[in-house]
Protein backbone atom coordinates (compact mmCIF):
# COMPACT_ATOMS: atom_id res chain seq x y z
CA UNK A 1 0.00 0.00 0.00
CA UNK A 2 1.40 3.80 -1.18
CA UNK A 3 2.05 5.77 1.83
CA UNK A 4 -0.87 8.50 2.14
CA UNK A 5 -4.10 5.52 1.26
CA UNK A 6 -5.01 3.72 3.72
CA UNK A 7 -6.88 1.07 2.68
CA UNK A 8 -8.49 0.50 -0.60
CA UNK A 9 -11.50 -1.73 -1.10
CA UNK A 10 -12.38 -3.48 -4.65
CA UNK A 11 -16.06 -4.99 -5.36
CA UNK A 12 -17.27 -6.14 -8.37
CA UNK A 13 -18.09 -2.52 -10.28
CA UNK A 14 -15.96 0.19 -7.82
CA UNK A 15 -13.51 0.65 -5.70
CA UNK A 16 -12.71 2.52 -2.75
CA UNK A 17 -9.54 4.53 -1.75
CA UNK A 18 -9.29 6.32 1.79
CA UNK A 19 -6.92 8.89 1.55
CA UNK A 20 -4.72 10.34 4.34
CA UNK A 21 -4.89 14.76 3.76
CA UNK A 22 -1.67 15.18 5.31
CA UNK A 23 -0.22 13.21 1.93
CA UNK A 24 -2.82 14.10 -0.90
CA UNK A 25 -4.64 17.69 0.07
CA UNK A 26 -8.27 18.07 -1.30
CA UNK A 27 -7.27 20.31 -4.36
CA UNK A 28 -4.66 17.56 -5.63
CA UNK A 29 -7.93 14.87 -5.03
CA UNK A 30 -9.76 17.02 -6.83
CA UNK A 31 -7.59 17.31 -9.54
CA UNK A 32 -6.72 13.59 -9.96
CA UNK A 33 -10.67 12.93 -9.98
CA UNK A 34 -11.52 15.13 -12.80
CA UNK A 35 -8.92 14.18 -14.71
CA UNK A 36 -10.69 10.39 -15.11
CA UNK A 37 -13.84 11.24 -15.22
CA UNK A 38 -13.93 10.85 -18.87
CA UNK A 39 -12.94 7.05 -18.41
CA UNK A 40 -14.96 6.37 -15.09
CA UNK A 41 -17.37 7.77 -12.65
CA UNK A 42 -15.38 9.15 -9.69
CA UNK A 43 -16.94 10.55 -6.47
CA UNK A 44 -14.87 12.37 -3.37
CA UNK A 45 -16.23 12.59 0.23
CA UNK A 46 -14.60 13.38 3.53
CA UNK A 47 -15.93 10.40 5.96
CA UNK A 48 -13.85 11.98 8.67
CA UNK A 49 -11.35 14.82 9.25
CA UNK A 50 -8.01 14.30 7.78
CA UNK A 51 -9.39 11.65 5.48
CA UNK A 52 -10.80 11.80 1.63
CA UNK A 53 -12.70 8.96 0.32
CA UNK A 54 -12.78 8.20 -3.68
CA UNK A 55 -14.40 5.94 -4.92
CA UNK A 56 -14.31 5.21 -8.40
CA UNK A 57 -16.93 2.82 -10.65
CA UNK A 58 -16.62 1.49 -14.18
CA UNK A 59 -18.81 3.42 -16.96
CA UNK A 60 -19.84 -0.56 -18.35
CA UNK A 61 -19.94 -3.61 -16.43
CA UNK A 62 -16.43 -4.68 -18.49
CA UNK A 63 -14.84 -2.00 -17.08
CA UNK A 64 -11.28 -3.40 -15.58
CA UNK A 65 -10.67 -1.39 -12.45
CA UNK A 66 -7.15 -2.49 -11.49
CA UNK A 67 -5.20 -0.57 -13.96
CA UNK A 68 -7.66 2.02 -13.27
CA UNK A 69 -6.66 2.16 -10.19
CA UNK A 70 -2.91 2.60 -10.47
CA UNK A 71 -2.98 5.57 -13.26
CA UNK A 72 -5.24 6.93 -9.82
CA UNK A 73 -2.81 6.26 -7.41
CA UNK A 74 0.06 7.84 -10.18
CA UNK A 75 -2.21 10.61 -10.35
CA UNK A 76 -2.62 11.25 -7.20
CA UNK A 77 1.06 11.83 -6.74
CA UNK A 78 1.28 13.87 -10.18
CA UNK A 79 -0.88 16.58 -8.86
CA UNK A 80 -0.07 16.43 -5.27
CA UNK A 81 3.65 17.08 -6.46
CA UNK A 82 1.80 19.98 -9.13
CA UNK A 83 0.04 21.83 -5.84
CA UNK A 84 3.43 21.92 -3.92
CA UNK A 85 5.71 23.07 -6.42
CA UNK A 86 2.62 25.91 -7.69
CA UNK A 87 2.84 26.89 -4.23
CA UNK A 88 6.63 26.86 -4.03
CA UNK A 89 6.78 28.97 -7.21
CA UNK A 90 3.86 31.30 -6.64
CA UNK A 91 5.81 34.09 -5.61
CA UNK A 92 8.02 34.04 -8.66
CA UNK A 93 5.43 33.34 -11.43
CA UNK A 94 3.08 36.23 -10.49
CA UNK A 95 6.31 38.55 -10.41
CA UNK A 96 7.22 37.56 -13.79
CA UNK A 97 3.91 38.03 -14.81
CA UNK A 98 4.05 40.99 -13.62
CA UNK A 99 7.36 42.28 -14.70
CA UNK A 100 5.37 41.21 -18.54
CA UNK A 101 2.68 43.44 -18.13
CA UNK A 102 4.80 46.02 -16.99
CA UNK A 103 7.30 45.83 -19.52
CA UNK A 104 3.65 46.50 -22.23
CA UNK A 105 2.75 49.33 -19.92
CA UNK A 106 -0.64 47.21 -19.44
CA UNK A 107 -0.57 48.07 -15.49
CA UNK A 108 -1.27 51.37 -13.89
CA UNK A 109 1.48 50.82 -10.87
CA UNK A 110 4.96 49.14 -11.93
CA UNK A 111 6.30 46.51 -9.88
CA UNK A 112 8.22 47.23 -6.83
CA UNK A 113 11.00 45.11 -7.42
CA UNK A 114 14.03 46.09 -9.98
CA UNK A 115 13.88 44.03 -13.06
CA UNK A 116 17.70 43.34 -12.75
CA UNK A 117 16.82 41.27 -9.16
CA UNK A 118 13.19 39.65 -9.80
CA UNK A 119 13.67 37.64 -6.12
CA UNK A 120 15.01 40.25 -3.87
CA UNK A 121 18.29 38.99 -3.98
CA UNK A 122 20.79 42.33 -3.92
CA UNK A 123 18.82 43.90 -0.46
Amino acid sequence: MRDGIKSVQQEEASATLLLDENIYCREAVLLASDWFTDRCYVSVSRPEPGKLMVTIKGTTSSTELEPLLGEFQNALLDFQLRVEIGRETKQIRELIVAKAFAEGDLLDDAPVADWRDPVGVRK
